[in-house]
């Protein structure tokens, strides 16, 4: 996924004090670890005058699938045991 957040400066303030806003530093890109995979923020342009943070996300859909399995969400149901079909089902 990716994100982008244009600002333009105007009524006395800097375009580039969206940086404040997302506690972010505009002249270094950053990564994070998240639980479903990686953040990247980072600022593509900056002036005073329009500033331009964007934020990428990589999701890591197999930890997901694998983190999940047995709790209920997205993976196989667990109720004591392994799965047996049913012999008085038609």
């Amino acid at each position: 996924m990716f994100l982008t957040i244009s600002p333009t400066g105007g009524g006395g303030r800097l375009a580039t004090d969206l940086g404040f806003l997302v506690h972010k530093h505009r002249h270094k890109a950053q990564s994070f670890l998240i639980s479903y995979g990686d953040a990247h923020v980072f600022y593509p342009g900056a002036s005073e005058r329009r500033c331009t943070v964007a934020r990428t996300l990589e999701v890591d859909p197999v930890a997901l699938v694998r983190r999940s399995r047995g709790k209920g969400r997205g993976g196989a149901p667990r109720f004591g045991g392994p799965w047996r079909p049913n012999p008085s089902y038609p």
